[in-house]
């Protein structure tokens, strides 16, 4: 690691003072003793050369006289644990003017190691450094300044260090500069810039950014959506170890996205990534298991997956522990702990969970009875767009206690159910039509309707849709 003397230049301060800086006097008194800093020797104070003369004395005798060997020396006191020595010297370095030892002092002011945290030296110190160009001190400042660690936050301030880091070539500052552009919080999103650092960062194997990259790929986000590019980065991402985009190669396999489908290599990154405690894995693990892809189906192992992600708070895997304990898979069927796991799924927004309990809350006898809740869960479910509630809350209306039975909102919720495709859905609101039931009778409609629902495999409709075929070929009505 070289050495570089400071150079200030009084031009390349800070571009401009945000509404609010001057009223920070952690900034203003590190941003003041800046301009006012002269190079000295710090040693020549007696105290201190008092203090630290048994290691002058090796010094002399190992003859390491200039100032790299000396720094050198200090990184090994540092290593050796002898801490506080290590910081006289990085100190006594840091005011002749070498960056790198004032990223260092910097660094121990800012995480309070031998000496008291102190934010004022910190950042006395990390712009000192910073000015004299060292990349890994540009970067700990604009960190400092974006989350306002210790100083106010500011994001133009931040925003700055992190250009002259990421334009030094250091790959973390491209991809937190990247990632800003991204997601457009504190500047105004642009993904062209965010692609173009992404892919300086990804060329220097930054995981994160290659991972970033095969996002913006798959979607479609500030570039032409490949399938095979985005895999082909979600695997280099892999490849250095970044759990999510393990994750992701898993399931490019396992559904043949920009890849060929290959179920046996999806569950071995599924594994690799659920060694590294990603919760998707568990979830997806969960899911092969149980559907014995790749695997032999094994409901006790997928409801040991399902429940790691579930304690995670997983809103699938919530659903479908639940879903597991009511139907008595991989486990004794238990309703209470399906009501418990479904209202936890429910309390993540799961469409599926207030569907299914309030099936439970509907049809079951006991305390488990409510059929006002059961109504107001496949109604709020139903609202979402999901659509077994819309179909469920349909039949509601159609077969319901008086009071609650309303054929026009029957044929409304069948209809919504029946326009997601919904083959079932389909069939109802083709009798409906037929029998003037909840709407106009539409002859016309009805054969849309049921040809839809055929098309979906739904076999009622196929049955009926044979016999009017066969009517009308025989010249019936």
């Amino acid at each position: 690691m070289l050495l570089k003397p400071l150079t200030i230049i009084l031009a390349l301060l800070l571009l401009q003072n945000p509404v609010g800086a001057e009223e920070d006097p952690v900034r203003m008194n590190a941003e003041k003793r800046y301009e006012e800093f002269e190079v000295n020797d710090w040693f020549e104070e007696e105290a201190v050369k008092a203090k630290l003369k048994p290691l002058f004395d090796i010094i002399e005798q190992e003859e390491l006289l200039d100032d790299n060997s000396q720094f050198y020396y200090a990184v090994d006191l540092y290593d050796a644990g002898e801490k506080e020595n290590a910081f006289y010297f990085m100190y006594r370095l840091a005011q002749l003017g070498y960056s790198v030892p004032q990223f260092y002092i910097a660094y121990m002011y800012s995480a309070g190691e031998v000496v008291e945290q102190d934010y004022e030296e910190a950042v006395f110190w990390y712009l000192l450094s910073s000015m004299n160009g060292e990349v890994d001190a540009q970067l700990n400042l604009a960190y400092l300044f974006y989350y306002g660690e210790g100083v106010q936050a500011d994001y133009e301030e931040a925003i700055y260090w992190f250009s002259q880091a990421a334009f030094n070539g250091d790959p973390d500052a491209q991809f937190e500069l990247g990632y800003i552009y991204d997601i457009g919080q504190v500047v105004e999103e642009d993904n062209f810039k965010a692609i173009e650092l992404y892919k300086m960062a990804a060329r220097a194997d930054h995981m994160a950014a290659t991972y970033y990259l095969g996002l913006s790929y798959r979607d479609g986000d500030g570039v032409e959506k490949n399938l095979q590019t985005a895999y082909d980065h979600f695997k280099k991402a892999a490849e250095l170890g970044h759990p999510t985009a393990m994750n992701e190669v898993g399931y490019s396999y396992l559904n043949g996205i920009g890849v060929n489908k290959n179920p046996q290599k999806a569950f071995e990154w599924f594994i690799k990534a659920k060694e590294q405690d990603e919760i998707n894995a568990y979830f997806n693990l969960g899911l092969m298991y149980s559907k014995g892809i790749g695997v032999e189906k094994d409901y006790k192992k997928a409801l040991d997956h399902y429940m790691v992600a579930a304690k995670a708070n997983d809103a699938e895997s919530l659903f479908y522990v639940g879903y597991y304990y009511e139907k008595g898979m991989g486990t004794g069927r238990n309703i209470r702990k399906a009501v418990y796991w479904y209202e936890r799924a429910i309390s993540h927004n799961s469409f599926a969970a207030m569907n299914n309990l309030a099936t439970i809350h509907y049809n079951f006898n006991g305390r488990w009875k409510n059929k006002k809740k059961a109504q107001e869960l496949w109604q709020q479910a139903a609202e979402q767009g999901y659509v077994l509630a819309q179909f469920n809350l349909g039949a509601l209306y159609e077969t319901g206690e008086p009071g609650v039975k309303n054929e026009q909102k029957a044929f409304e919720w069948y209809l919504k159910a029946a326009q997601q495709n919904d083959g079932e859905s389909q069939y109802k609101v083709a009798q409906m039509f037929f029998e003037g039931v909840g709407t106009e009778r539409n002859t016309e409609q009805y054969r849309y309707w049921l040809q839809q629902a055929a098309d979906n495999n739904y076999q009622k409709a196929i049955d009926d849709l044979q016999a009017l075929n066969q009517k009308t070929s025989l010249g019936g009505k």
